[in-house]
């Protein structure tokens, strides 16, 4: 009886280990968000700067929205909060003048540059500074592709905002 359950503990374990290494992501497949500390959301690749670690991306735009992007500069500083539920942002629904030092409140809002004023297929450019450690994956890619950002909720700034760029991954439900 005991060589059995030894056995069969060995076997759950074995299993278990197993599941966990098929589950962890590799650098084609970002890490999943977990409610209440990130989302995804998704857009199409417009260029990176590897020097800079600026990734210019077109992501979607409700109209009220694109509306707003019309006020601010190209070039500057905007809070854009997007659109979403738990892990998971659509677009961007309003778009806000961004202070350095005011703090971020709403889960999914995110400081970013405006890349281009022009708001086109309702497609918005922004501009976002991604981790060093992600560079090369979207160097890989090419302008035209779709990526997925995980983003923090509520980041304290550039810094911390962006946790994972990679290809597109459809949303898990």
């Amino acid at each position: 009886m005991l060589r059995y359950l030894i056995g069969l503990s060995l076997c759950a374990l074995c299993v278990g280990a197993s599941v966990a290494t098929a589950q962890a992501p590799t650098p084609a497949q970002p890490a999943q968000p977990r409610s209440g500390e990130t989302y995804l959301w998704h857009g199409e690749l417009v260029s990176i700067d590897a020097a800079t670690r600026a990734l210019t991306v077109k992501a979607r735009v409700l109209g009220d929205a694109a509306a707003d992007v019309a006020r601010f500069a190209a070039g500057g500083r905007i809070l854009v909060t997007w659109s979403g539920l738990d892990i998971h942002a659509g677009a961007v629904r309003r778009v806000t003048r961004y202070d350095a030092g005011q703090q971020i409140l709403d889960f999914f809002a995110l400081p970013v540059e405006l890349a281009s004023r022009d708001v086109q297929n309702d497609l918005v450019s922004l501009r976002i500074r991604i981790p060093e450690s992600m560079v090369a994956a979207v160097k890989t890619l090419k302008p035209g592709d779709w990526i997925s950002v995980l983003t923090r909720h509520r980041p304290k700034g550039d810094a911390d905002a962006i946790v994972a760029v990679g290809p597109y991954v459809r949303p898990q439900t």
